[in-house]
């Protein structure tokens, strides 16, 4: 524990003002975290980056830089945790990590995080029947009476050494597929109509209407944000 707690304070990146502050910051708040949990419990740990056999197209993370604002809320902190930057979530672990250098990265373990708020995008630990298990979905929308999260995964595209075809090397890619939770169910969901007046129920017909007279599209993320929003105020 002593030597994760002085690899965390000489490494990971900074948030805050000037840079001696910023590293100060950030360093407090991983600290705070690496130790965080009941009886002590860790939060995370770190790992060594170790690269394929071969260079691999694409990448693994979600969003395109570390510099990710996010708010870490806790199970049994009221005052969230902040980090303004070096935060990204992997989809092939399906984990959230920071940089602690080129060559380590800390993973965080969500056991004792109730949710990751990252550039204003909600993350949530959910038990999937679909997969047997836990995973992190974003969460797309939110009512009483259901959820629509958000799942991220990573396959890969084998490479073809033949010159004519221009993709010699294995590229990630990234794949996104919705699921809607209502009461027990969970199950996948489309972004159409037709899934997701099924998810309003007896309000469908009024949602509907709502949604054509607003010009929402069911199939965009963020018209389906403005429908559930609605669906929640009747």
């Amino acid at each position: 524990m002593k030597k994760l707690m002085i690899v965390l304070v000489s490494f990971m990146l900074a948030i805050g003002f000037g840079h001696a502050q910023a590293v100060d910051a950030n360093n407090n708040v991983l600290n705070a975290l690496a130790t965080y949990g009941p009886d002590g419990a860790n939060i995370g740990a770190s790992s060594v980056v170790r690269n394929p056999p071969r260079p691999i197209e694409g990448t693994v993370y979600l969003f395109n830089s570390w510099n990710n604002k996010a708010l870490i809320l806790t199970t049994a902190r009221e005052k969230p945790f902040e980090l303004n930057g070096n935060i990204n979530f992997n989809a092939k672990r399906n984990a959230f990590e920071s940089k602690i250098d080129s060559k380590t990265i800390f993973t965080f373990d969500f056991t004792n995080i109730d949710k990751f708020i990252v550039n204003k995008r909600v993350f949530k630990n959910i038990y999937s029947p679909v997969d047997g298990g836990y995973r992190i979905f974003e969460v797309i929308a939110e009512s009483k009476d259901f959820e629509i999260y958000k799942d991220y995964s990573i396959d890969i595209r084998e490479g073809n050494p033949n010159p004519l075809l221009a993709r010699a090397n294995d590229k990630y890619i990234m794949k996104d597929s919705y699921y809607v939770k209502k009461g027990s169910s969970f199950r996948k969901l489309k972004l159409k109509k037709s899934d997701i007046l099924k998810a309003a129920g007896s309000k469908s017909s009024i949602v509907e209407q709502y949604a054509k007279d607003n010009n929402l599209d069911f199939k965009d993320e963020r018209d389906v944000q403005k429908i559930v929003s609605y669906y929640m105020s009747l």
